[in-house]
Parts: C-alpha cells; structure tokens; sequence
C-alpha cells in the first residue's frame, strides 16, 4: 500500500473536525522501520517528518526531502503518539505489591 505525507499541524487540525479516525503504527515496507498511518474520512496518510532548523546537519539525503517519520519499533512510535496527543495515553499501571 502507498501512502502520502500528511504534517502534524494538519493532523491536529484534521482531529479537532473529527475527520482521524484512528492512528496506528505501521512496519514500512522498504525497512525494517515504523511510522504513523493516520486514517482519516477520505485520506489514508502517514506522519510526516518536520524539518530541521539546522539544514547543515549530515543527511544522506537533501534536508528539505519529504519523508515519513521512523522509528526503530513499534512500541517507540506509539509513545511518540501518545505524547504529542494522537493516541490516548495509559492511565493506570501495574505495581508489585512486594516490599
């Protein structure tokens, strides 16, 4: 499946009409990587990269390249998404109740 680029800006933006629907980590066929597919009324997208302010860092690649963005696994991009608000974050946890 192809997916397009979608910004943040955008995608809170899309939240706040409720036009998301769901947001969920997804393994990206050309690496062993993982972004986020928004999946919205309409559009199926995945989360882009923003850019940096600094575009003389090493790239391997032109700094302003549309990308997605990656992550190493599947439990790392939903932390990303819960902490900048896509995804709802835990609310209870788990204690041992040994001293």
């Amino acid at each position: 499946m192809e997916a397009r680029l979608i910004s943040l800006p955008l995608v809170q933006v899309a939240r706040l009409l409720g036009l998301v629907r769901s947001v969920e980590p997804v393994e990206l066929q050309d690496n062993r990587e993982w972004g986020l597919l928004i999946r919205g009324r309409g559009f199926t997208r995945l989360l882009e990269q923003e850019l940096l302010y600094a575009p003389n860092l090493i790239r391997p690649v032109g700094w302003s390249t549309p990308r997605p963005i990656t992550f190493r696994g599947r439990k790392a991009a939903a932390t990303y998404a819960q902490h900048i608000g896509l995804l709802p974050r835990q609310k209870a946890w788990s204690v041992s109740a040994s001293e």
